[in-house]
């Protein structure tokens, strides 16, 4: 008997892919799943415009702008209330003010305090080095603020004796606010 080569490799053809197919079929996968619903928070701190008539407070969202604060030199100028922070979330809200820029006419500037006033009782809460002689001060860390309570601050500005009308410095503060 002459054996048939044709249906013998037809018949190996049939055997490995069946070996494939019951190979590949016997593997199981385990799938996990994840959905998730992104939408916006409201912000618990909110800046709010303070009282002071001199001094021009912008703002748009979690962005506020002050314009006006101008001393003259050898003198310390105060800008009270240029600005509130309330908290207008349901919880106390912690967070922390850190100056992030003091550039321009830094060399003739003597120093910029910012304190913190709680809007009630007008205390004086914190204060904020922002600049002095030559160095940005350290953050304020940590700071807590009661729901539904306001602080205000308040900006003193020493120029030296050398500062003229054409100097100036841009200042940055960043609020963090932990959640």
């Amino acid at each position: 008997m002459k054996p048939n080569y044709k249906k013998s490799l037809k018949f190996i053809t049939l055997l490995l892919v069946s070996l494939l197919i019951a190979t590949v079929s016997a593997a199981v996968y385990t799938q996990m799943f994840l959905e998730a619903n992104v939408g916006v928070a409201g912000l618990s701190l909110k800046w709010v415009t303070g009282t002071n008539e001199n001094v021009t407070c912008n703002i748009a969202g979690s962005k506020c702008t002050l314009d006006g604060l101008d001393g003259y030199p050898s003198q310390t100028a105060t800008f009270n209330d240029t600005v509130r922070i309330t908290n207008a979330g349901s919880s106390i809200a912690t967070f922390n003010i850190t100056t992030t820029k003091c550039e321009g006419s830094e060399t003739v500037l003597t120093s910029i305090y910012v304190k913190l006033y709680n809007s009630t009782d007008d205390s004086l809460l914190y204060t904020l080095n922002v600049w002095e002689n030559t160095n940005i001060g350290d953050p304020l860390t940590n700071l807590q603020i009661k729901a539904g309570v306001t602080w205000y601050l308040k900006w003193e500005i020493t120029w030296s004796s050398d500062a003229g009308i054409s100097d100036y410095v841009d200042v940055a503060l960043t609020l963090d606010v932990k959640s």
